[in-house]
């Protein structure tokens, strides 16, 4: 009996590494597209950037391998079937508010409050996200511990901020900004799940993410020019400063393993995981790429413990659980 389990449970492990790497490396997003901005000047253009750069990595992908263009292209089939549902495509309007969130406020809070504000935000969604079965994973309990974990990293939040007496007001809003985003990023791995799930790769899926957030993006860039001009400002090419251009490709490692991890983790464990790397580059990055507001106190560190109690005490479930991929329809 153990050898039979032993497989599953190494294949697992793998799993939470590759997802805790893919979320180091998302937190080092945040701090590229803030750095592209302050080039740009104009969060919207810096996100369309950013899809637009993922894309081409995606395309470059499927010129190697033509199979993953064949499986892409079984999309329409799979949604005329009803194996695949029109809403199952907009995990990309997730992405693309999270990246024009993140473009403008890294900046005004610092890499570690932002993402321990976007991790209360995913926590919460993913216990939802679970609980009606929206990810290829099934359908997963809401049960009191979760719910105590949830509440617990939503405290590590707000004890974060409160060290951040200069920026009182304007933290707060930001804040609730970065809680919106978080929520709504929680859904893209379940989204997407379900996409390279019936598609049978996750690079699919990925490249659906990109695009309907590049589309979401576009609208809103070309329309608050039009209505409301902004300007912006052209950034050094990339052969001149190839550093801050890579946060479209780090968007897209991050996408390819949500999509593929909703499935084999569930999207709460996943969210936990993607938690802990979040919480574990924040500081480093704050350290080693400070913006002009970030302040590390006592408070801060202090909600980034509750948050990572918060992570710990989510964990916790049931082993008589197991998951089951929801019938299709």
């Amino acid at each position: 009996m153990p050898s039979t389990h032993a497989k599953p449970r190494s294949n697992k492990f793998l799993h939470i590494v590759i997802t805790f790497i893919a979320s180091i490396v998302i937190t080092g997003q945040s701090t590229l597209n803030s750095k592209l901005n302050t080039y740009i000047e104009n969060p919207l253009l810096t996100a369309v950037i950013n899809f637009v750069t993922g894309i081409i990595v995606i395309i470059l992908v499927m010129i190697v391998k033509p199979k993953l263009w064949r499986a892409f292209r079984t999309i329409p089939s799979l949604l005329k079937q009803k194996q695949l549902r029109w809403w199952h495509l907009l995990g990309g309007l997730s992405g693309a508010f999270f990246v024009a969130t993140q473009s403008s406020l890294v900046a005004v809070l610092g890499v570690a409050i932002f993402t321990v504000a976007v991790v209360a935000g995913q926590t919460s969604g993913a216990l939802i996200t679970d609980k009606f079965g929206i990810g290829p994973a099934g359908k997963q309990p809401i049960t009191l511990i979760r719910i105590a974990a949830a509440i617990l990293g939503i405290v590590g939040v707000v004890v974060s901020v409160s060290g951040d007496k200069a920026n009182g007001t304007i933290a707060i809003g930001s804040v609730l900004l970065c809680l919106a985003a978080g929520f709504l990023v929680s859904t893209q791995p379940a989204l997407n799940g379900q996409i390279a799930l019936r598609t049978g790769h996750p690079i699919p899926a990925t490249m659906v993410n990109f695009i309907v957030g590049l589309i979401a993006i576009s609208i809103a860039f070309f329309g608050t020019e039009y209505f409301n001009p902004q300007g912006f400002n052209i950034p050094p090419m990339p052969w001149v400063n190839p550093l801050i251009w890579l946060g479209g490709p780090a968007g897209v490692f991050f996408v390819l393993t949500a999509a593929f991890m909703a499935r084999t983790l569930g999207v709460f464990l996943f969210t936990l995981t993607s938690v802990v790397g979040q919480l574990s580059g924040a500081i480093i990055l704050d350290l080693l790429m400070p913006t002009a507001e970030t302040n590390i106190t006592f408070q801060l560190i202090l909600g980034i413990v509750i948050t990572g109690l918060a992570v710990v005490l989510a964990g916790v479930q049931p082993k008589s659980k197991r998951m089951q991929l929801p019938e299709q329809s």
